[in-house]
């Protein structure tokens, strides 16, 4: 199979990303089981995620993530790619200091690509970059908890969901008036951009 058909085609954003099954969280498996959690209603539990072919699609991405070679297949398929920005994660998050280790590692490999890393994984994180310092183009962006509770702290990059009268903390995230698109918006994958809110959906 061709690595690049392991990647995800999200039509709101400009680029691909590359998803892990949402059942595999660490910290959301706990947080769905949390009323007020930003994981309570996964969205990535619903609809087409329980297609048969999304389920088994998610299944060989889980196979590419543990492969012994995927940081230089990976690195491979990302210069293949037109659009410089990049998500991680679109469902699911990482798994331990292993995985993220490799993520950067593919990073640092992809200079020319602008890497967006959505996480709730806190401890994964900060064990990883105790040991090495976070490469230039990415944006590690920890996501808070709650539905209208604060960003975490400690950290340069954030986001937060706002529910039907929360609280806007820093850039409000436009896509719910673009057709549900980023369009020309490219916050989360900048690093200047200290804290990101969604609205609730």
């Amino acid at each position: 199979m061709d690595d690049k058909k392991l990647l995800s085609n999200v039509s709101k954003m400009p680029g691909h990303s590359i998803s892990r099954d949402a059942r595999l969280c660490n910290v959301g498996a706990k947080l769905r089981l949390v009323k007020g959690s930003t994981c309570e209603k996964c969205y990535a539990l619903k609809g087409m995620y329980n297609m048969p072919n999304v389920r088994a699609a998610m299944v060989r991405r889980e196979d590419f993530f543990h492969a012994i070679d995927f940081v230089p297949r990976m690195v491979a398929v990302l210069n293949r790619l037109r659009t410089p920005e990049f998500r991680w994660f679109d469902s699911g998050d990482v798994e331990d200091s292993r995985m993220g280790h490799n993520i950067l590692d593919v990073c640092e490999a992809t200079p020319n690509k602008k890497h967006w890393i959505p996480s709730r994984e806190y401890k994964i994180w900060a064990d990883v970059l105790r040991v090495r310092n976070l490469p230039d183009n990415v944006t590690l962006r920890m996501s808070a908890h709650m539905i209208d509770g604060p960003a975490p702290k400690a950290w340069q990059n954030t986001s937060t969901v706002a529910g039907s009268a929360g609280k806007i903390t820093g850039h409000l995230c436009p896509a719910p008036t673009q057709d549900g698109k980023c369009g020309p918006c490219r916050a989360c994958w900048d690093r200047s951009v200290s804290n990101v809110t969604y609205k609730q959906h």
